[in-house]
């Protein structure tokens, strides 16, 4: 309880742990903060090692000790207690202020002492680059009264929960979601579980506890746990006399959806999202993020018309609420606040566009590429959405619905990479037809020239997989000089553009073959026992190429045979040879004088011969 005199406007509370790493870039950013308005830097110190000790001591104003006893709560009301400000906020410590000055012009207004509570928007950071990320609002400000408190050993929250609140247009970035193994973040979340179990066991009838323990589960894909726990939750919520109790039902109803769609369980993810599709149990925002799990499957069952309806009622909401925060804050929760994050409504567009394009509708197409944030440094497709228009690509060619999408994956070299890997996994099932197709839809696209040496190699590799008769070692020779060009051409053009940092040592497995080609042809006629290892390893790199490869051997190995028999024997050869030619020539004459079984019989004994003198079929190789 803080009785104390108020001497100062403001206290910024810390608790330390010890990560110099993000202390001291958590410390510098409250700085500006610290330094502009009549206030105080305390930071509890719960067990730092000396060199963040130090770094504590460069910034904060008090450091207070604190022997850690696995409770949240009873850190941060130590830390209250030790305030001298009227107003109290706090961080933890792998958090850090992007711009304090939407917090600098709220703490000099006069009445900034009315508001009871408060707080800010976290920016939990989604990738190590902070190229994609998530805003959550956080409830980290409070006035201090003695009645002012933290409850919860962990996931702490601030007591009474009612007042005069305010939200500061104020972000902290946050990477402490991010973890560089599974291990870690399991880990946290093992050390968090036991904690908030004791609390659901000490106030059964909070349903903060369970509402924070599900998101655990999730976090470390503990799918039948997080189901089980969405359930108690669901049948608490219609016994609770929480004023609150709606908003949390919305949270286990949705996780509830997400745990049965990670474990495929479709038939009740549906049968969830009809249950509540029009009750009125579940709240409009809630609702349409469960949504967003049922269009997936009932897209992937092709239950197109209750898949567009699910999206269009999705949109419907966005519509109302996208730019009211404190409804979606509201209705919203663990699992809903991310419902207008780009990936979630660019997968809404993507489903809309996809069942109109399979019902050959390319007005949606029209109306809804237009809105994706192709430019955004972080773009999630639906791979449906990616099927469909391929396939719509094979059969129609440059239409120019089709052509103006695909001129999009050459907004990011990111982009480009996934629809040749889409083209890739998708081409084995297509004719050269369907593929020439494909080459129309880029037609005067940004990405025409590369995708017409990519469709080309595909192209070239169907026709091998067919051939059967190559006439010469000579001819499968050159086809195979004509892959290796093909694959060299098309990697230069897509080295030119590439991510910042994508690695352009990482070849292709196409250009890794045509590599092995062009190495084997410089082999030839050197060193045959490396040519032939050349191609034994290159069997598996490109499954559809490998009958090619294995006659290209075959012929190799045919055409050492003659090379070597003419080095040994040069009159003897070139008597065999010129026997053959007449041979030949004989047979072309029997066989266009009608005589087809004559000219068939000679063919055999001229094999004969060749194969008892050399082990060859023939010498024209």
């Amino acid at each position: 309880m803080n009785t104390k005199p108020k001497t100062k406007l403001l206290t910024i509370g810390l608790i330390c742990c010890g990560r110099a790493e993000t202390t001291e870039r958590c410390l510098k950013s409250l700085m500006p903060l610290r330094e502009a308005i009549d206030s105080e830097i305390q930071v509890v110190d719960t067990g730092c090692s000396p060199e963040t000790r130090a770094i504590v001591e460069k910034y904060a104003d008090e450091v207070f000790d604190f022997k850690w006893i696995n409770d949240f709560a009873a850190a941060r009301n130590f830390q209250l207690d030790q305030a001298n400000g009227k107003m109290f906020i706090y961080l933890d410590d792998d958090e850090f202020f992007l711009d304090c000055k939407f917090a600098i012009d709220f703490f000099k207004q006069p009445d900034c002492t009315s508001y009871n509570l408060g707080g800010y928007y976290q920016r939990n950071y989604l990738n190590w680059d902070a190229s994609e990320y998530q805003d959550v609002e956080v409830t980290r400000m409070c006035t201090v009264t003695p009645e002012t408190h933290f409850v919860g050993k962990v996931h702490e929250y601030i007591e009474p929960a009612f007042g005069n609140t305010i939200f500061l247009d104020l972000r902290a970035g946050h990477f402490g979601y991010l973890f560089d193994s599974y291990e870690d973040n399991e880990a946290r979340s093992l050390r968090n579980i036991p904690l908030l179990l004791d609390m659901m066991e000490e106030q059964p009838k909070n349903l903060r506890w369970i509402y924070q323990l599900v998101q655990e589960y999730r976090s470390i894909d503990k799918y039948d746990e997080l189901i089980k726990y969405c359930e108690s939750g669901i049948k608490q919520t219609y016994e609770s006399t929480d004023n609150d109790a709606i908003r949390y039902r919305g949270t286990f109803i949705v996780g509830l959806g997400i745990g049965y769609a990670e474990t495929k369980q479709n038939d009740k993810l549906l049968e969830l999202y009809r249950k509540y599709k029009e009750s009125k149990d579940l709240m409009e925002v809630a609702r349409a993020k469960l949504g967003i799990y049922a269009s997936r499957a009932m897209f992937m069952r092709e239950l197109d018309d209750e898949c567009v309806e699910t999206c269009n009622y999705y949109l419907a909401v966005m519509k109302r609420y996208k730019d009211d925060r404190g409804m979606v804050f509201i209705q919203g929760g663990i699992f809903i606040n991310d419902i207008f994050e780009d990936y979630n409504v660019n997968s809404i567009y993507a489903y809309l566009m996809a069942c109109a394009m399979k019902k050959d509708d390319f007005g949606p197409v029209v109306h809804y590429y237009r809105r994706i944030a192709w430019a955004s440094p972080v773009v999630r497709i639906n791979r449906g959405f990616l099927i469909i228009l391929l396939k719509k690509a094979a059969q129609y060619g440059g239409k120019k619905e089709i052509r103006d999408v695909l001129g999009k994956f050459f907004v990011r070299p990111g982009l480009r990479d996934v629809i040749e890997n889409e083209i890739n996994l998708s081409c084995s099932a297509m004719n050269n037809e369907q593929l020439k197709n494909i080459k129309a839809g880029f037609k005067g696209t940004k990405g025409e020239k590369e995708m017409n040496y990519f469709l080309d190699i595909r192209i070239l590799e169907n026709d091998l997989a067919i051939k059967e008769d190559y006439g010469s070692f000579r001819e499968i020779l050159e086809l195979a000089m004509k892959y290796s060009d093909l694959t060299k051409a098309w990697r230069e053009y897509h080295l030119e553009w590439m991510e910042p940092k994508a690695d352009p040592n990482k070849d292709c497995i196409e250009y890794i073959l045509g590599i092995s080609f062009r190495r084997f042809y410089d082999s030839i006629d050197t060193d045959p026992k490396h040519a032939l290892t050349i191609l034994k390893d290159s069997l598996g790199l490109r499954v559809k190429m490998d009958q090619f490869i294995q006659q290209l051997s075959t012929f190799y190995v045919e055409y050492r045979k003659v090379v070597d028999a003419k080095m040994a024997n040069p009159e003897k050869f070139q008597e065999m040879y010129n026997l053959e030619e007449a041979l030949l020539k004989q047979i072309e004459s029997l066989d266009a004088a009608g005589q087809s079984d004559q000219a068939l019989a000679t063919y055999q004994q001229l094999v004969e011969i060749l194969r008892n003198t050399y082990g060859v079929d023939s010498l024209h190789v």
